[in-house]
């Protein structure tokens, strides 16, 4: 078993972005599903939710990104100082 140390430091961590982009992803999800059942009516129109599941999409693919390239950093410094 991973033994994770806690971070109360208030630096952000790979898994605070990981948890980000999850999320992020999950949120998508249920936008998308609240469009495809029409159940946008009250709060939004058709296409108000359509950019909004678009911003939402970009959005975790900038998460996503981000914490490909930390994670990388983190392995190369890793690496680099065995």
């Amino acid at each position: 078993m991973e033994i994770i140390k806690d971070n109360n430091d208030g630096r952000l961590t790979n898994r605070d972005i990981a948890l980000a982009a999850y999320s992020l992803a999950e949120m998508h999800n249920l936008y998308l599903r609240a469009l495809e059942n029409g159940e946008y009516g009250e709060d939004m129109t058709r296409e108000q939710m359509e950019e909004t599941i678009d911003r939402i999409r970009l959005a975790h693919t900038k998460f996503d990104a981000l914490l490909k390239l930390t994670t990388e950093a983190t392995e190369q410094q890793e690496e680099d100082g065995e």
